[in-house]
């Protein structure tokens, strides 16, 4: 059933360089859609697509070793993505998810679930036997995501700092076995 472009196939794929326009879109309207209450709203409403796509441009044109990039792809368009590799904690068995997120208009329709099906694939075919993820503690709408496809929050909590604003995360974890 292809009835409109929230229904159309999702193609999951690696990152490419002409991808970082549609990335900064989807990564710019996540955050300010998700966070909204949860982060300030002058930091979010000051985030610039513009600047977001000359970061993501940057970042596709050198990847890093440890980690990668991976979109959702609805239409040729780019509406979500997932960036997974090497724990950042030093723990090598673990790998980390650290950012994934979805255009608000792609919320629901299983976009996120296909990105983080890929994201249990990748990090196995990286030899790793788990994982972990951080998530801000009030978004309870990322947190009941990732609670229904067999994540479960452990006793890790910290504060960290984005661009200059403190948030409260709660960490996640999950086997990759099976």
């Amino acid at each position: 059933m292809d009835t409109g472009e929230n229904t159309a196939r999702v193609v999951v794929r690696p990152a490419r360089a002409g991808d970082a326009d549609d990335l900064a879109v989807a990564h710019v309207r996540a955050w300010q859609v998700a966070y909204s209450g949860l982060m300030s709203a002058q930091y979010l409403d000051r985030m610039e697509v513009a600047e977001r796509a000359q970061a993501w441009a940057q970042r596709l044109a050198q990847p890093a070793a440890d980690s990668r990039v991976v979109v959702a792809d609805v239409r040729d368009r780019v509406v979500g993505f997932v960036v997974f590799g090497r724990g950042r904690d030093g723990n090598h068995e673990a790998g980390e998810v650290y950012s994934l997120n979805v255009h608000p208009d792609h919320w629901q329709v299983g976009v996120g679930g296909e990105l983080l099906s890929a994201t249990h694939a990748g990090l196995a075919e990286l030899g790793f036997s788990g994982a972990f993820l951080w998530v801000i503690e009030g978004n309870r709408r990322a947190r009941d995501f990732y609670e229904r496809r067999g994540w479960t929050r452990d006793e890790d909590q910290r504060i960290r700092d984005i661009q200059g604003v403190s948030v409260d995360e709660v960490r996640y974890s999950r086997s990759l076995a099976g």
